[in-house]
């Protein structure tokens, strides 16, 4: 059976409003309409508390990894978050953070010079340690959801994953590549556990279903076929590419 285990953030949301105080002062400059964007390597400080100094992402705060993401990906994505499009079913306790963090970007013109600056960000910065050992799944505390692990009644298969993933390549790309024509962002740097809650989250309606979301409603559509071994092999797939 593939167990991928899937953490919260340890952060809390009390904890996201502390960290939202110890924001640099430049976030706080610009009120919301304003043209003028907070200078986004400052803002970024707040990113990496979950995302890491360099967007390598954290499974142990159920961060993804940022860095080389599209910017057009990025911008549309906090757009969602900052007016409540995603992370605000309840079963989305990390989507709900994000929307609260979110907030710090007060002003379209923010948003867009962080996400160009995340996606000016080198791919592959190396994981973070612990005394010395890099730190992935192990977390002091329980999630009780049915979203904490991931399981399949068998190991993904690559072999059957490229076949269920024709259709997915038709958005995407036949090497993962992303398409912004279509709106559909790359693959190939997304952290397997990661995509696989995402699938489940559009397959079960957790994402995908606000008014608004045109984008995150195409995916949920095309996710209503799959089994959770499906995802086990299209994760297995994408792993490939």
């Amino acid at each position: 059976m593939m167990r991928l285990f899937l953490p919260i953030r340890v952060l809390t949301l009390p904890a996201a409003w502390l960290l939202l105080g110890a924001a640099p002062a430049a976030a706080q400059m610009y009120a919301p309409g304003s043209g003028d964007a907070v200078p986004p390597e400052q803002l970024y400080e707040v990113c990496a508390f979950c995302h890491g100094p360099g967007g390598q992402g954290s499974e142990r705060l159920d961060a993804p990894a940022l860095a080389g993401m599209e910017a057009w990906y990025v911008e549309r994505q906090l757009h969602n978050f900052r007016d409540r499009v995603r992370g605000m079913h309840p079963e989305d306790l990390t989507g709900l953070q994000m929307s609260i963090v979110s907030g710090m970007a007060r002003n379209d013109a923010t948003i867009r010079a962080l996400s160009e600056y995340i996606a000016d960000m080198e791919p592959g910065a190396a994981l973070e340690t612990l005394n010395g050992e890099p730190v992935t799944t192990g977390r002091p505390y329980i999630w009780h959801s049915e979203y904490a692990d991931f399981s399949s009644p068998e190991p993904g298969n690559a072999e059957r994953g490229a076949q269920a993933y024709i259709t997915c390549g038709v958005c995407h790309g036949p090497n993962g590549e992303g398409n912004e024509a279509l709106a559909s962002p790359r693959l190939t740097d997304l952290q397997d556990w990661y995509q696989a809650r995402q699938l489940q989250y559009f397959r079960d309606g957790i994402r995908g279903r606000s008014a608004g979301d045109i984008f995150g409603a195409q995916m949920s559509a095309m996710s209503q076929t799959l089994t959770d071994q499906t995802i086990a092999d299209l994760i297995a797939y994408i792993d490939t590419l």
